[in-house]
């Protein structure tokens, strides 16, 4: 019994830290983006920002920057509705 109480506390914990680790990677790529696509975002997205700013770029890929370019082709492709 107690040996499956374990278990599941280490579970809970392991999921715990796997979720907070890829929110640390999702804020890693936004910083990525905002420093190499500021001046596209400008110019191309203004007044747009999060989810909708990442869709404005993928959607204007074809005219960024190249470094804009390389950070927002390692964005991940937001979950279809």
């Amino acid at each position: 019994m107690k040996l499956t109480h374990l278990a599941l506390i280490a579970g809970v914990a392991l999921g715990a830290w796997t979720q907070v680790q890829a929110q640390e990677s999702g804020r890693e790529e936004d910083r990525a983006v905002a420093r190499a696509c500021k001046a596209d975002a400008e110019k191309m997205c203004s007044g747009k920002t999060g989810q909708e700013l990442h869709q404005c770029l993928k959607t204007n890929q074809a005219q960024l920057s190249s470094n804009c370019k390389d950070a927002v082709s390692k964005l991940p492709n937001p979950p279809k509705s």
